[in-house]
């Protein structure tokens, strides 16, 4: 008899992490840097690549947000809506959104620190130089267009 979670996976329509992965990165509890660590030991040692590290991720970042009991949650029968819970709803909402702001502006601030790094660094012939000799000297077109634009932003 063929049991349906060995049909599922031969198939590829379910995926599972290594038992041991996530051992480590539940034992590294809710601390941020702990769990990034056991993530990127994870990635090198070869235990998550690709889609598993992508869904694992996913996972973590849902457990950030909705908390340990995420998987009850969904099973529990729809409660009705009090204006209190309405707000909790809406300020979490709001916190989560403040977050992705936060994490945008650093990712255009890095941006704009390599987008004016690499203007520096293509102003030396010696480093061009550098790249073409290790086969380096294309660049991602995103990345391309603001270093060679005379844009000040990124």
């Amino acid at each position: 008899m063929d049991y349906p979670p060995r049909r599922c996976q031969r198939k590829g329509r379910h995926r599972y992490v290594p038992l041991n992965a996530a051992l480590t990165i539940v034992g590294a509890g809710d601390d941020d840097k702990a769990v990034q660590a056991a993530l990127q030991e994870a990635y090198e040692c070869g235990k998550l690549r690709g889609r598993q590290l992508m869904e694992v991720r996913k996972i973590i970042e849902r457990r950030q947000t909705l908390g340990r009991s995420m998987a009850r949650a969904t099973r529990r029968k729809l409660v009705d809506v009090s204006t209190s819970s309405l707000v909790r709803t809406y300020q979490r909402e709001v916190e989560r959104q403040k977050i992705i702001v936060k994490k945008a502006e650093f990712a255009q601030q890095r941006l704009l620190f390599v987008v004016s790094a690499l203007r520096q660094f293509f102003t030396d012939e010696n480093f061009i130089n550098l790249l073409r000799a290790e086969g380096l000297d294309t660049l991602p077109e995103y990345l391309a267009d603001h270093v060679w634009s005379g844009r000040s932003s990124a």
